[in-house]
């Protein structure tokens, strides 16, 4: 019998979902500059990576979930990696919120990085809950959002659809681009884990598996539309945030601004999320972070580019050494 006021099993595995979902969903998702860089290059053939880096954040969240870093050193390392990498996605994040101020509503992006800080506190204050409850929204408007964007094109005939893509047949050269779904997946996996870590303290960890399950599902069919509706209108594709410019209609425009918005600030509650994982000093944490938002009044595309791609080959080497670790204690085991 359920508790009156206690959420039902699938309000809890929207809960959890919402909250893989806002952890990756960031500032390059939302406005379609991540996706054009790691997939929309590839046009007919983008599914395929698409593919494989949905099967692989799949692969990884599930194998995190239930790893178990017995050796001391090991952990310290890879403590270290999530905290770096915490404060890299921070500096992105807050560089986005700052940018999409400035693009769109014509105001300093300095001002909008202060925001993005002052509200993402304000948020992360009241605990878990709250950045479980601001996921559930967030996520349920760009999802219906995004959708209604790509069924409209469709029927207006906007949308060209990339036939090639379906044929049963691997690129010639898919093997050759295959940094870019593992940089892609190794990421945003491992974006997802100090989230998805926090979610076992509250709820049962088949739930968890099974949401992270339709996360990746999820994942998979977002990326495909986002995509398609890019590779549909070349004119916006050479914009820092092409998604946002996808859409003529200033109401949806103005719905995909704000979405992108609040996604980027879930985005940053999970990176605190992250150095909490690290950091047990919340005085320490709090300069981190002071650090993070002055280095993110830099460029935002600059910053994407090259630090996302930077931190996908660290998260590939830091994905091995915790693989090798695993296999490493199974064979002392057995012997």
């Amino acid at each position: 019998m359920r508790i009156l006021g206690e959420p039902s099993h699938m309000g809890r595995i929207f809960a959890i979902i919402s909250s893989v979902l806002g952890s990756i969903i960031g500032a390059g998702f939302s406005t379609g500059q991540e996706i054009f860089y790691f997939f929309s290059q590839f046009k007919e053939t983008s599914i395929f990576y698409i593919s494989l880096s949905s099967i692989l954040i799949l692969l990884i969240l599930l194998y995190l979930m239930d790893i178990k870093i017995k050796s001391r050193v090991i952990l310290k390392i890879f403590r270290a990696y999530i905290l770096l990498f915490s404060i890299i996605t921070l500096i992105v994040m807050f560089s986005a919120f700052g940018q999409l101020g400035e693009e769109f509503l014509g105001v300093s992006r300095y001002i909008f990085t202060l925001l993005c800080f002052i509200l993402s506190i304000a948020i992360f204050k009241h605990g878990l809950l709250a950045v479980v409850n601001i996921n559930k929204v967030v996520v349920s408007i760009l999802i219906i959002t995004v959708s209604f964007i790509f069924l409209r094109s469709v029927r207006k005939n906007e949308i060209i659809f990339q036939f090639e893509s379906l044929k049963y047949a691997l690129p010639k050269n898919f093997f050759q681009h295959l940094t870019f779904p593992l940089l892609y997946s190794a990421y945003n996996s491992l974006l997802a884990f100090p989230v998805v870590n926090g979610l076992k303290e509250r709820f049962h960890k088949e739930e968890i598996k099974l949401s992270i399950v339709i996360s990746s599902i999820l994942i998979f069919l977002l990326l495909n539309i986002i995509n398609t509706i890019l590779l549909s209108k070349s004119s916006i594709q050479n914009s820092q945030m092409p998604l946002l410019k996808a859409e003529k209609s200033v109401f949806f425009q103005f719905i995909l601004v704000a979405s992108a918005f609040l996604e980027i600030l879930t985005t940053v509650l999970a990176n605190y999320m992250g150095l909490c994982y690290s950091i047990k000093n919340s005085k320490v944490e709090f300069f981190v972070i002071i650090i993070s938002l002055l280095l993110g009044f830099n460029q935002f595309q600059v910053l994407l580019r090259k630090l996302y791609s930077l931190m996908g080959y660290i998260g590939l080497g830091i994905i091995v050494m915790l693989s090798l670790s695993t296999l490493l204690s199974k064979d002392r085991m057995l012997k």
